[in-house]
């Protein structure tokens, strides 16, 4: 019997243990997610640039004519055309090449270019994901991506850890409504003035009813993006294609196929803009040439979400002759089931379909989901507050709660400080490490101090350094608030005002008198 027990209780311990890290794993992927929401707000208020105006042009036909020329025939595979550092024409030339870390990566040259004059600005020689990859003001927000992607961890096995994650959230979320007996009743719970302690557990309840339709919405598009690519993919590629991927990936995406390659010259691409701009109501964000200078060149025009609808467009011609040819599907080449919903994985994931309005319901929502994350873990650990091992389940969970946000606030400042000399890419990933580290280390140092002082010490560095980001940003040659206002930097205004808010924040609710655990009323009974 004795056996039984012990061997028992070991069962139970190990199923809480990695209940928590997996809790832990989910607060990482959901606070990071709701970050990167505004990835894109976080580049352009990096790069403090209120200058806004479109950089294809008239002029954009005649600079890729005049760069083409230079560059060898043998790199017109594939030409990328997009917005650069500073407001820059980015331009890559490349073909497929084997990849030092296996596989094959396009490689060729990339240049910026003034897309007015088109001045040469840099010039560089490598594999595209280092050549345009390499933008200094988007260091920070891709760093923020990759932590909520594929949590830093090396080659498809972040990917699997997430879509795990958004597997396991997906049917906490299903099997929640399924059993939640009360569902619309706690809808519209409220606080019981007098009796904190039923409130607490009043929030956590009243946050996640009403974030469990975004849960099932969010874990089942992240789940879908994180196993589309690391998981889908290979598996077709090996039962139908032989593991040859790049053929599976041609097959599904209705890449187009070049039946002609004798050279022919372009048309104007400065035309094709015009007529693409013309078609959809969103301006051209980006352009792709299959097989530039041939027969059967194929110009693709890349678009935002038109106001009022969730996809962008992508737009097809021929590159001989500038006829229009249709609009591109992301799976197969003819519109589908299937290719809508590929599409509209992305932006109901990210939210970023509607301008600030959907993003703002998107970080409500978030950071709803990461509370309520949060507060379920508190509530479950403080029922076992008299067991020695989860009282430092407690410390642990502390320690990540509130060091995450305060290793990417250090990571951020370095990213500034380094932006503006100029080498942000190394920098930035060392930063967070560093970051990581001191708040593991201090955490061990204060380990037999009273959690409640770790708190407030936490969330003090924390919410200072929030206060600091705004001001760092500034001193490192960032626009300033006049300037913003009257040039339309409206990132600049948002993000540092979302700093100087929530750095408040850290310091008003950090002095907030603590719950202690021995009045945590147990499961389904009254609070005193």
């Amino acid at each position: 019997m004795m056996n039984d027990a012990s061997a028992t209780k070991r069962l139970v311990a190990l199923h809480g243990w990695s209940a928590t890290v997996l809790a832990i794993l989910l607060y990482v992927v959901m606070l990071t997610g709701t970050i990167v929401v505004v990835d894109n707000e976080i580049t352009g208020w990096a790069e403090g640039r209120a200058d806004t105006a479109p950089i294809f042009n008239h002029r954009t036909g005649g600079i890729v004519e005049r760069f083409a020329a230079q560059v060898p025939a043998d790199l017109h595979q594939e030409v990328f055309m997009n917005r650069g550092t500073n407001g820059t024409l980015s331009l890559f030339f490349g073909a497929p090449a084997p990849h030092p870390d296996g596989g094959r990566e396009l490689f060729g040259r990339g240049y910026l270019v003034h897309p007015e004059t088109g001045q040469l600005k840099r010039a560089t020689a490598g594999f595209f994901g280092d050549v345009v990859g390499h933008r200094p003001e988007r260091e920070f927000s891709h760093f923020l991506v990759d932590l909520h992607v594929n949590l830093h961890v090396p080659g498809r096995w972040g990917l699997y850890m997430t879509g795990i994650l958004g597997v396991a959230m997906l049917v906490a979320a299903i099997t929640g409504v399924l059993i939640h007996k009360h569902i619309v009743r706690d809808l519209f719970t409220t606080e019981r003035p007098g009796k904190r302690l039923v409130s607490f557990r009043d929030r956590h309840t009243l946050a996640g009813v009403w974030s469990l339709p975004f849960a099932i919405l969010l874990s089942f598009t992240g789940a879908f993006l994180s196993f589309a690519i690391s998981l889908g993919l290979p598996v077709v590629a090996l039962v139908a294609f032989g593991g040859d991927q790049e053929t599976a990936l041609n097959t599904v995406l209705g890449a187009p196929v070049i039946e002609d390659a004798t050279p022919v010259p372009s048309v104007d691409l400065s035309g094709i803009i015009a007529d693409a701009n013309a078609r959809v109501s969103s301006p051209v964000a980006g352009m792709q040439v299959h097989h530039y200078g041939t027969a059967s060149a194929i110009v693709e025009t890349i678009h935002g979400a038109p106001s009022g609808q969730l996809r962008s467009t992508t737009l097809q011609f021929e590159g001989a002759t500038g006829e229009f040819i249709g609009t591109s599907e992301i799976v197969g080449s003819q519109p589908s089931m299937g290719s809508t919903i590929a599409a509209l994985m992305a932006p109901l994931h990210f939210g970023n379909f509607a301008g600030w309005w959907s993003r703002i319901v998107w970080i409500a929502l978030g950071a709803a989901m990461t509370y309520t994350i949060v507060t379920g873990m508190q509530l479950w650990l403080r029922r076992r507050q008299d067991e020695p091992a989860w009282r430092h389940g407690s410390r642990a969970l502390s320690i990540v709660v509130w060091g995450l946000p305060l290793a990417i606030v250090i990571c951020g400042h370095a990213f500034l400080v380094s932006y503006l000399a100029g080498d942000p890419e190394y920098w930035t990933s060392r930063a967070f490490v560093w970051g990581c580290v001191a708040v593991l280390a201090y955490g061990w140092i204060t380990r037999n101090r009273p959690l409640e002082q770790v708190n407030w010490h936490m969330a003090l560095a924390l919410g200072i350094g929030l206060l600091l980001l705004p001001l760092v940003r500034l001193q490192m040659g960032g626009l300033s608030w006049g300037e913003a206002f009257l040039w339309g930097g409206d990132e600049v205004l948002i993000i540092d005002a979302s700093c100087l808010i929530l750095g408040l924040a850290c310091l008003v609710l950090g002095r907030r008198p603590v719950v202690r655990p021995a009045e945590i009323a147990p499961s389904g009974a009254p609070a005193e």
